[in-house]
């Protein structure tokens, strides 16, 4: 690269972010020889560049993708490609962090990794898009189609977390 792509800093990145570009790539880790290095940290995400699709392999990617709710309302969002051998870790979700964006284009996850969200903040998730838990979950998610060799579809059955020693996932709606 030679002209300074745009530098989008993790919690800044829209809906406008993936209707403009596709795939994002987590840039602190690859451009180590880039002029623009400096200006980057571990939350830095810029335009993938190259031909597609794009695998996991080359890094962090954020994927746009597609989310469906129980009630079959589609919603915009993006996912991290995993990796093949991923596929039964019981933690899949927690590298594909299926994001998605709701209505004010805000954006919500669904991986809490070891700490469970409060029942407030589930409440105002609810409230946000106008639909109950069963109107929600589970949510289908797959990244466009061409955009990448990872594993990033499935199904999110709830809000997730670990539960414990890290070998379970607790679902809570």
């Amino acid at each position: 690269m030679t002209e300074r792509p745009p530098l989008v800093q993790f919690a800044d990145l829209t809906p406008t972010h993936f209707s403009t570009h596709l795939v994002w790539i987590q840039c602190h880790v690859v451009d180590y020889d880039e002029p623009w290095h400096d200006d980057t940290d571990e939350e830095t995400f810029r335009p993938r560049t190259g031909p597609l699709p794009a695998g996991p392999e080359e890094g962090m990617l954020l994927v746009a993708a597609d989310l469906t709710l129980a009630d079959g309302t589609t919603l915009s969002g993006f996912v991290t490609p995993a990796f093949a051998q991923d596929a039964e870790d019981p933690g899949l979700l927690g590298f594909q962090q299926p994001q998605v964006f709701l209505p004010s284009g805000r954006r919500e996850r669904f991986w809490d990794g070891g700490l469970p969200r409060p029942a407030e903040a589930r409440e105002r998730f609810y409230a946000e898009v106008g639909r109950t838990a069963s109107q929600v979950f589970p949510v289908r998610f797959a990244a466009r189609a061409g955009l990448t060799t990872g594993l990033a579809a499935g199904e999110v059955p709830g809000f997730c977390a670990f539960e414990g020693s890290g070998t379970s996932v607790r679902v809570t709606r």
